[in-house]
């Protein structure tokens, strides 16, 4: 039998995360939801996400130090950095593979994840 991929959402505001949550889910994936980046490394030590999408502007800490974290723990996981501003540079230096700027479509998540299985 052949595992879901496993999503990690880290973002604050709750109906984007709950929105690209359900999103994901109904695509196929197993998805675990995060509002802050405390909660996203806790997560991340309890479990090994195949893709981890984080916002940068949070509670506690930012996307990219997020992002830091993360990949200092595993270079395995995709990692897609997003925010409203302009933090491409910032999130792939930190590590990231892929980032998308807001307002972004579920859809391009959806295809973003699809292409890189």
């Amino acid at each position: 039998m052949v595992s879901k991929r496993s999503v990690l959402v880290v973002e604050d505001a709750l109906p984007i995360r709950e929105s690209l949550c359900a999103v994901l889910k109904t695509h196929g994936f197993e998805v675990r939801g995060c509002g802050d980046g405390r909660s996203a490394l806790d997560a991340a030590a309890e479990n090994d996400f195949h893709v981890i999408i984080t916002d940068y502007r949070m509670p506690h800490m930012n996307g990219v130090e997020v992002t830091k974290h993360l990949r200092m723990r595993s270079s395995l996981s995709l990692i897609i950095g997003v925010s409203l501003d302009d933090r491409r540079e910032d999130f792939l230096a930190a590590g990231a593979d892929a980032f998308l700027q807001k307002p972004y479509e579920c859809a391009d998540i959806v295809n973003l994840l699809n292409a890189k299985r």
